[in-house]
């Protein structure tokens, strides 16, 4: 099933364009040169200061809800087809760290031990994004929100498997133009595939997060998918990360992790379950940074493109056997309904050997951040940034913060 277009969309008097990842990179890096950085106090709070003095006092700017493209390719161009919540204090290239990823880590399963109040803190912050996204998109003309449905324009928010419940039972207005992004933070609840199921009944998508393969998985496929009772090959038992300028490990592969490979085919297999009884389901297999550095040889980094050629050439079988994985995975994602989001920024050149190995991914392989990359635009200004009807959609002005 290919995405939905943008382009020339029409819905009663508007017309409705969809700006290009081009345009969409020079409005979003505009106001991110307007931007200071994070105020290093606030980087350097401990997770209970976090949630007392930036959180509950909505000291954010929208309170945190900015949003990040992702786009589809249409022809030979890229369209801004959806967005995703993600944290932003002031500084529009990252959260405040570590004070961010410090809170998340101790208020989830990330910790050896969550903190039971900060964990309650996490989830009632994800339930009032939800609600407050959700009252921006009430905000916008009707018909513009008629025609965002139309073209399957969608705004993702973040819960992990454990608030899920929650977010089902949290009333919002505009389920159909929200949607769930399960991450890997806690570990997995009880009746998990139910709630799927729900989820894909109550919203516009439920997806899946930061999938990637461990470094168990790549031994298995290594064996031939024996398991692990037979003898691993030498280039197996000699690997290796890849390593950055200074020699340190880049983006090593876990022997364990929650949203490995066997993860992700149980929530496709949910997602086909599903719907069998709501054929409109919609979700998306996003692909991990590190994922998408072993498949396709480029991350976040500027150095990642050489790190991970030197890697793939001192280890050619492990990087065969991973992007065999990658392959598999994707055809069964789109075998499922399912498109596939890979979370870097990449040029075509890329991923033409993959489009090759599986053609049906074509009008089904979504890009996040673009040439933009980790960037975020509030909430606030996405509707008369890059939302506004018309042919064109220029580039608003902002001023410096």
């Amino acid at each position: 099933m290919a995405r939905r277009s943008l382009d020339g969309l029409i819905v009663g008097d508007w017309s409705f364009c969809a700006p290009l990842e081009a345009t969409v990179a020079e409005t979003i890096k505009h106001f991110a040169a307007c931007c200071g950085p994070n105020e290093r106090r606030v980087c350097e709070l401990n997770p209970h200061e976090f949630v007392e003095q930036v959180i509950e006092r909505h000291a954010a700017i929208d309170a945190g809800d900015w949003l990040q493209p992702l786009f589809c390719r249409a022809g030979d161009s890229w369209q801004l087809c959806k967005f995703e919540v993600l944290y932003r204090l002031h500084d529009a290239r990252g959260v405040p760290f570590p004070s961010f990823v410090n809170f998340v880590r101790a208020a989830s399963d990330q910790s050896p031990s969550p903190d039971s109040d900060l964990r309650e803190s996490f989830c009632n912050h994800a339930l009032a994004s939800m609600q407050r996204v959700d009252a921006r998109i009430s905000k916008l003309d009707s018909e513009l929100r008629a025609a965002m449905a139309s073209a399957g324009v969608l705004t993702y928010l973040n819960f992990t498997a454990k608030q899920l419940a929650a977010a089902l039972a949290t009333p919002v207005q505009n389920p159909h133009l929200l949607a769930l992004e399960e991450t890997e933070y806690d570990d997995e609840p009880e009746g998990l595939a139910e709630m799927r199921h729900e989820a894909w009944a109550k919203f516009g998508a439920y997806s899946l997060d930061d999938v990637k393969p461990t470094l168990a998985e790549v031994e298995e496929e290594l064996l031939g998918g024996g398991g692990a009772g037979g003898e691993l090959p030498s280039a197996a038992a000699a690997y290796r990360p890849p390593e950055c300028p200074r020699g340190h490990p880049y983006k090593a592969l876990s022997r364990k992790y929650s949203h490995d490979l066997a993860f992700a085919n149980r929530f496709i297999a949910d997602f086909e379950a599903a719907r069998g009884s709501h054929p409109e389901a919609q979700a998306d297999l996003k692909l991990d940074e590190e994922f998408c550095c072993y498949l396709l040889g480029v991350g976040h980094a500027p150095f990642s493109r050489a790190s991970m050629a030197a890697w793939r050439e001192r280890h050619p079988d492990v990087s065969a056997a991973i992007r065999s994985l990658g392959v598999r995975l994707i055809r069964r994602a789109l075998q499922a309904g399912m498109c596939v989001c890979l979370e870097v920024t990449f040029c075509d050149e890329d991923v033409s050997w993959l489009l090759e190995a599986v053609p049906q991914l074509e009008g089904r392989l979504l890009k996040q951040g673009g040439l933009s990359g980790a960037l975020a635009l509030p909430q606030s200004l996405m509707e008369d940034a890059l939302l506004l009807p018309g042919s064109k959609c220029a580039p608003p002005r902002f001023e410096p913060m």
